[in-house]
């Protein structure tokens, strides 16, 4: 009799982990690249004919379905603003007010430890018609070089997870934003070999 139960209690531990509510939409990317980066929950922060950055869609991925994102300088454009932060946005609703919530993506840059690209993440207050103009209540910088342990992707292993722990406060919804920012060298540029690149996937808010 004893057996059996635990049994069961395990398999109900197991369930509850795998239930927690994911608050993000489209958290995969497979709808916005489905529809060519067209979205009606994320925002592209871009402008790529303007030197700006280009945010795009690709087939690589971290799990399952095909999507992610691909945050880039174009090397093909004349003349590219690295002051320029380029990259994706979403508000996420219906989030429990005054509740520890955990931030986390998949983060891939095939450069590796000499990447000119930082990641800045985080989650924003939310300032409608506004993106990218509300307090910020939790961010973070990280770069490649700092995530050899870090779980990574099982369709491609360039992926790895970065997370942010935030307390939601009196905000029911938050803005989560996730961007590149790039280093120059003396003559105000990275090395562009190539295109300067990075991808951002599988995203995800929980409560703690």
């Amino acid at each position: 009799m004893i057996k059996p139960l635990l049994i069961t209690t395990a398999l109900l531990t197991s369930s509850a982990a795998f239930s927690a509510q994911n608050f993000v939409v489209d958290p995969q990317l497979t709808d916005f690249r489905s529809n060519q980066g067209k979205s009606d929950v994320w925002i592209s922060h871009e402008d790529s004919k303007g030197g700006l950055g280009d945010v795009g869609t690709s087939g690589d991925t971290a799990f399952d379905a095909q999507g992610s994102a691909r945050i880039r300088f174009k090397k093909s454009v004349e003349i590219n603003d690295f002051t320029a932060t380029p990259g994706l946005s979403q508000t996420v609703n219906g989030l429990p007010k005054n509740t520890d919530m955990s931030y986390s993506l998949y983060y891939c840059d095939k450069k590796g430890t000499a990447s000119p690209s930082t990641l800045h993440y985080g989650v924003r207050e939310v300032v409608e018609g506004a993106p990218l103009t509300g307090k910020v209540i939790a961010d973070n910088r990280v770069h490649v070089r700092d995530l050899g342990n870090a779980p990574k992707g099982d369709k491609k292993d360039c992926f790895s997870q970065v997370t942010l722990d935030f307390n939601t406060g009196s905000n029911a919804s938050v803005e989560i934003f996730n961007q590149m920012e790039v280093e120059v060298g003396a003559n105000g540029k990275p090395d562009m070999h190539k295109d300067v690149e990075v991808r951002i996937d599988e995203f995800s808010i929980t409560a703690k």
